[in-house]
């Protein structure tokens, strides 16, 4: 009799087996389309289709390569238009610098990006992969293209492959990796540049090699991780590392966009020849020529898989097929599950409102605190390496480290004063302090404040800091020192 731990615990499946124990292969629909039945990597080397979506790409594509390549060279306001500037620790955004201090900033920021991306992959599902995700943009129209200028369309590649290696081949292979590993180094510059600038990176590449090492180091590392990935891992990418169609599971409803095959116009497929009189077959010839497009070697016909990264380029290539036998376009288009099941897409439904009003909430906050910021900012902390020192005179001296940040595009100079309490005194910080634009400086300030003034160890000062353009804020703050018979002990 079996025990009650035995008869809750399901039957796990046998894996299935041939002959003598030895293991069968996965049925091929079971396989991802980049491996290939024995476990290899199939390269998949799909044949390009100039349809209208794929215009459309080009230009998307076209656009986003020219602002990667210009964003660091623009400025806004004297400024970087954008650059993540380590060394100064702040971060220039369109004419606006976010300080670590800007934790608020950078929160609301992080929120409406992640909420974006929801919103985008709930409402138009994978149309991020296929016209304006990086991956799709540089592969698909930068080093494809440069492949198949020099080894020729897909057949051609093929046979270039499987052929033994002589003077032409090593000239094709060579050339094109030449192209490649200067596309790949410039790219790689253009992203170092985001936390350098174009002019300092140069200047200093020319003049002191030396003492930029970290940034060359930076763009031979960026350099081979471009071309290992556009050069071999490719659509692996998208199938396998990256996680955003995975997300659709979670993110996706039936009213979301998808590339879909319409099963009820195009089964049961049908070859031309296998066609005549009285035979039942749908509008799809079975030609496959949406699958031998397909950047990823996606199938469509099986219906919604992770693999489908919305590049349309098997609606270009079946809408060539359609109007070439004289059906109407259509056969595979963009879609919705709701739509394929009869019903109407839905635009505006609970989620993408919701999506909405998170988007308002995120992106509002962002703006209102950024267009409320002040001049400067400023944070005040404990400094040294005791909280304070007993001064012979009985007074109490207590170190600050102040630190104010410039918000503006402009110097400013900062005097740092003590309101209050009276018998306190402020003896180092006091000097005026000029701050450069978009800039912070710490200044150290110590406080003397008689010992009697303390009770339970704790005496509340207020400070007050001014600069020349106008900011006047005052800071409290709590100086820590001896207990006194106020506070019950000494």
């Amino acid at each position: 009799m079996a025990s009650p731990a035995e008869a809750r615990e399901p039957a796990v499946p046998a894996a299935p087996q041939g002959p003598a124990g030895v293991f069968e292969i996965a049925p091929e629909e079971e396989l991802l389309y980049s491996l290939t039945a024995d476990g290899k990597r199939k390269f998949i080397r799909p044949t390009l289709s100039r349809g209208r979506y794929w215009r459309i790409r080009r230009r998307f594509a076209c656009s986003l390569i020219l602002l990667y390549f210009a964003l660091p060279l623009l400025r806004v306001g004297g400024q970087p238009a954008f650059r993540i500037d380590l060394t100064g620790s702040r971060v220039h955004l369109f004419g606006a610098t976010l300080h670590p201090g800007d934790n608020l900033l950078l929160v609301a920021l992080g929120l409406g990006l992640v909420i974006t991306i929801f919103f985008v992959g709930s409402t138009f599902g994978r149309m991020w992969c296929g016209y304006t995700c990086p991956q799709t943009v540089y592969l698909e129209f930068v080093f494809r293209p440069i492949e198949v200028l020099l080894e020729g369309p897909p057949p051609r590649q093929r046979r270039l492959n499987a052929a033994p290696w002589s003077a032409g081949k090593l000239a094709i292979k060579s050339a094109k990796w030449a192209l490649w590993i200067l596309v790949a180094l410039l790219m790689a510059g253009t992203f170092v540049a985001y936390f350098t600038g174009w002019q300092p990176l140069l200047a200093g590449l020319a003049t002191e090699p030396g003492a930029w090492r970290g940034a060359l180091f930076a763009i031979a590392i960026v350099t081979t991780l471009i071309l290992f990935d556009f050069g071999w891992f490719r659509d692996q990418m998208c199938t396998i590392a990256c996680p955003y169609g995975r997300l659709q599971n979670v993110i996706a409803d039936r009213d979301t966009i998808l590339v879909a095959y319409d099963t009820d116009r195009g089964e049961p497929k049908m070859r031309m020849r296998d066609r005549g009189p009285g035979i039942v077959a749908g509008d799809c010839i079975d030609c496959r020529s949406c699958v031998a497009t397909c950047p990823t070697g996606t199938d469509i016909r099986r219906g919604l898989q992770v693999e489908c990264i919305g590049s349309a380029q098997c609606i270009d290539a079946c809408d060539a097929v359609m109007v070439g036998i004289g059906k109407p376009p259509g056969l595979i288009r963009y879609s919705s599950l709701r739509q394929q099941s009869g019903g109407e897409r839905r635009i505006l439904r609970p989620r993408t409102l919701v999506y909405l009003a998170l988007l308002t909430i995120a992106w509002g906050s962002f703006a209102g605190m950024l267009l409320s910021r002040g001049v400067a900012r400023a944070e005040i902390g404990r400094g040294g390496r005791e909280p304070y020192r007993l001064l012979p005179g009985g007074e109490v001296a207590s170190e600050q480290r102040v630190r104010i940040t410039n918000q503006l595009t402009e110097p400013q100079r900062f005097t740092l004063t003590l309101v209050s309490p009276e018998a306190a005194r402020l003896t180092t910080g006091g000097a005026p302090v000029e701050v450069p634009p978009d800039g912070h400086v710490a200044i150290r300030a110590v406080t003397n404040a008689p010992a009697d003034l303390f009770v339970d160890g704790q005496l509340d000062v207020r400070y007050r800091l001014t600069s020349d353009r106008g900011f006047d804020e005052e800071i409290a703050f709590v100086l820590l020192g001896p207990y006194t018979a106020a506070g019950g002990k000494r």
